[in-house]
């Protein structure tokens, strides 16, 4: 079920048509709430990584008319940053207003409110406008470690950012945040509407329980969250799934091996009856970003699954047990491995340097072309020509792997 809520049970039919594939972008992130956004691109971005593990190949561009000109999309502290529907944005004034509370009296922004006041006029008089647009002070060179490269100005950006006051219009080349005032980007009725706190505890709570299919408090408190903390706690989950149940909107369910209450979405209970009469099982294999929603929470994960998964990008190389960006295996509802990808974009090579299945898993053919199918797949998508792979774990894996690979999926 978590599989199936999270559309990772199977995809949609492949399509050109422009105008199918952005509506099937939009629902999709209306359905899981948010999509988390982040730096790195071993491979590709996070967020394009988890909507082509869901739909397939896109046009990445769509994603960026769904933000401007179309203005169906925004971004904020929803998980981590995240892409969230346009409509969902009052529900997070309640963490902008926090927000600006906790860091007003901040030193920096004490010291600095000339540059936040400057940045926020600039914006007001020129338009939308990015870190770019903004001079670094002369003086000492930045350290490695400054994420804002000693520019005073993108620090007042970002603080804007999270107290509401600003927003992202767009994204542009190399992945940078345009800016504009919020009241220019979202819609006056919108602006004017503020959710009560029992309003958006509803929010949190339904829209994590839909994404999640089956859940415990906890993984639901943890679904929405800013950086570092959850908008909702356990607790007050726990007691409004109990209004939830006496709805029927959340229903209660035993899950083996979870001894504490685990809810299902009651809009499941139809694939539910499918599957056990055997029908409509997941038959989906595909590579999960580091970042995606099924996996957020580590927790699950191993309470779902049995999978231990860390991401080792802070690793010490010597340390790294798979390697730095690895990317979970997901077969016909279960996560049997995991891969260590790197994209030669030059030269369009996908490479694996290593594949490696989890303890007990069987070394199949089978696995191995369905693997095969989702590393071209996920070429194509990528621009690569070719899949290059080095090793394996199983060494037998490797063969089968390799054979598959070399008859391209059609």
């Amino acid at each position: 079920m978590a599989t199936v809520a999270s559309r990772l049970d199977r995809r949609p039919r492949a399509t050109r048509d422009r105008a199918t594939q952005k509506g099937r972008l939009l629902e999709t992130i209306r359905h899981l709430g948010c999509v988390q956004l982040d730096t790195i691109s071993v491979v590709s971005r996070a967020h394009e990584t988890a909507l082509w593990t869901r739909l397939g190949a896109y046009d990445p561009g769509l994603l960026g008319e769904l933000h401007a000109p179309d203005g169906l999309l925004t971004e904020y502290w929803a998980h981590a940053a995240a892409i969230i529907p346009i409509e969902t944005f009052p529900y997070f004034r309640e963490a902008m207003d926090a927000y600006r509370a906790k860091y007003e009296g901040h030193a920096w922004i004490v010291e600095n409110q000339d540059v936040v006041g400057g940045v926020l006029e600039r914006i007001r008089a020129n338009g939308a406008m990015a870190s770019r647009h903004f001079e670094r002070p002369q003086g000492r060179k930045p350290e490695a470690w400054e994420w804002y490269g000693g520019k005073p100005a993108r620090q007042a950006l970002d603080h804007l950012w999270s107290c509401g006051d600003i927003m992202v219009a767009r994204r542009e080349s190399g992945f940078q945040r345009v800016y504009d005032l919020t009241e220019r980007l979202i819609p006056q009725e919108l602006l004017g509407w503020r959710p009560t706190a029992e309003e958006r505890q509803r929010f949190f709570t339904t829209g994590a329980l839909r994404a999640l299919g089956v859940a415990t408090s906890r993984w639901i408190a943890d679904y929405f969250r800013d950086w570092a903390r959850p908008y909702s706690t356990a607790k007050a989950v726990a007691a409004g799934m109990k209004t939830l149940e006496a709805e029927g909107a959340a229903l209660p369910v035993s899950v083996e091996g979870i001894s504490e209450p685990v809810w299902l979405d009651p809009a499941l209970l139809p694939r539910l009856e499918d599957l056990r009469a055997g029908r409509g099982r997941p038959a989906l294999t595909t590579l999960l970003s580091p970042f995606d929603n099924l996996i957020w929470h580590r927790g699950r994960m191993a309470d779902l699954w049995g999978f231990d998964y860390k991401i080792e990008v802070y690793t010490p190389a010597p340390k790294r047990v798979y390697g730095y960006y690895t990317m979970p295996i997901l077969h016909r509802g279960r996560l049997v491995g995991r891969i260590d990808p790197s994209l030669d974009r030059k030269n369009r090579i996908l490479t694996i340097r290593k594949v490696f299945l989890e303890p007990g898993e069987a070394a199949t053919e089978g696995l191995a072309k369905a693997l095969a199918g989702a590393l071209w797949d996920f070429a194509g998508f990528l621009g690569a020509e070719e899949v290059s792979l080095i090793a394996a774990e199983p060494e037998a894996f490797g063969g089968m792997l390799g054979d598959a690979l070399g008859r391209p999926a059609a």
